[in-house]
């Protein structure tokens, strides 16, 4: 599994914890969830835009740069077994 396909997996978990917990809650209670969804649609633009990045017409740092920062949104998921250590920032 690899850093892209490990952090859309975890999202989805996310999103989906998201999900249930929002049938549960109240209005005002919402809020919170809603954030949540927020932060599931932001890691998926970075993800999507690290995908998008034709590494072939970039200066050579910048693909590191831009896969340090799949490393830090990853390591939030470090406790999950599928999380590999080679991956912590």
């Amino acid at each position: 599994m690899d850093i892209i396909e490990f952090l859309e997996a975890r999202i989805a978990e996310d999103e989906a914890e998201a999900r249930r917990a929002l049938e549960d809650l109240g209005m005002a209670e919402a809020t919170a969830d809603l954030r949540a969804f927020a932060e599931c649609k932001a890691k998926r633009k970075i993800i999507a835009h690290h995908e998008r990045i034709d590494w072939n017409c970039e200066p050579a740092g910048d693909q590191d740069y831009m896969e340090k920062f799949l490393f830090i949104i990853a390591e939030v998921y470090a406790g999950h077994p599928d999380y590999n250590e080679d991956w912590r920032p």
